[in-house]
């Protein structure tokens, strides 16, 4: 048998082995990493990168999943696709219970302005499917750390779209200097065309109708108990409308857009609702909204708008659209105190519509 001092000798050689092979071994404050906590230290490979910021943004293909990985607090990963034409969109980003913040942008095509959407709906981990209309134009999907910390979890972004098509009007093809605003605004049901899929773009607009235009552009309420100050105004109610599909017009739609100084009527308590607006009355009504709901305000004094002054006080109203770019690309005609059109008035509701983005009161 072994004697027991040669047991002590060999288990002395074994230690004295062990410490030249593994030095760290038994050394005070030193810890050995298990091989699964070493390789946690270790950041994801994101192929996407460098994409950290709108110019650097790595393209996404409609329908398809892309994946990233945020490893540091620094860190921001920007994804898009581009629409091209009105769009309904749907957005899945999944951070399989990491924390992570997922934004949303949009660049309207033929702008510079990038505007930030708020359509998402976000799960307890970060998450969120939302959905909204937009087109045509570029989507951004943007990463960052957002509520979380850093780490290596990765996470997946999927955009998909399905061009809307309702505006699709015999009368309107694509090419006509109206073909956008029509289609947008029959998109988001703010107009609707005649039988045989024709919108009629030439046929002139009373003041009461363009009234409801505008307010259901911007989504303001509007109820039964809106009541119209207007004594000239035709007044609904259950057995007595004007329009059996729509019991809230006229009264009621005028009614909104006077509570908010969309319009002020003609004369006292008269709006001259059969009247046809005129296309300096369009753009009033339109910068009017504009200011009320938050985006617009009083140009520079020194501001001078591309058009001569054409009188109080549409004038100053049409002055600060210009400043706002209301009229940027508006093919004409010019006539201010001249009937305003469909097609004119579905393109200055456009404008608005567009700089609304997603203001106080959304698109969606």
């Amino acid at each position: 048998m072994m004697s027991l001092l040669l047991k002590i000798s060999i288990l002395s050689l074994v230690i004295v082995i062990a410490a030249l092979l593994l030095p760290g071994l038994g050394s005070p404050g030193v810890t050995i990493l298990a091989p699964a906590a070493a390789s946690a230290q270790v950041p994801l490979p994101d192929y996407n990168e460098p994409n950290n910021n709108f110019a650097e943004a790595t393209p996404l293909v409609n329908g398809e999943t892309a994946w990233g990985a945020i490893t540091q607090a620094s860190d921001q990963d920007y994804f898009y696709l581009d629409l091209p034409s009105r769009s309904r969109v749907n957005v899945v980003f999944t951070t399989n219970g990491y924390l992570r913040e997922g934004k949303l942008a949009f660049q309207q095509a033929g702008t510079d302005m990038i505007v930030d959407l708020d359509w998402e709906h976000y799960d307890d981990d970060g998450s969120f499917v939302a959905s909204g209309t937009a087109g045509p134009g570029r989507l951004f999907v943007m990463i960052s750390v957002g509520r979380g910390t850093p780490g290596t979890m990765p996470y997946e972004v999927t955009v998909s779209y399905v061009p809307l098509t309702s505006g699709g009007f015999t009368d309107v093809p694509p090419g006509s200097p109206f073909y956008a605003p029509i289609t947008y605004l029959a998109d988001e049901g703010v107009v609707s065309g005649y039988p045989g899929g024709k919108f009629r773009p030439e046929l002139p607009v009373t003041r009461q109708q363009f009234a409801k235009m505008i307010v259901r552009a911007v989504g303001y309420p509007v109820s039964s108990n809106d009541e119209c100050p207007f004594v000239d105004v035709y007044e609904t109610y259950p057995g007595h409308y004007l329009d059996p599909n729509d019991p809230l017009y006229p009264d009621h739609y005028v009614a909104v857009a006077a509570a908010h100084n969309i319009t002020q009527g003609v004369k006292p308590q008269l709006f001259y609702p059969w009247d046809s607006i005129k296309l300096a009355q369009v753009v009033t009504m339109v910068v009017r909204t504009g200011l009320d709901v938050g985006v617009w305000d009083a140009p520079p004094h020194s501001y001078e708008p591309p058009f001569p002054n054409f009188g109080a006080p549409h004038y100053e109203w049409a002055r600060m659209g210009a400043a706002h770019g209301l009229f940027d690309g508006y093919p004409g005609p010019w006539g201010w105190w001249e009937p305003a059109s469909r097609g004119q008035c579905a393109f200055f509701i456009w404008k608005l519509m567009l700089a609304l983005g997603n203001g106080p009161y959304p698109m969606d």
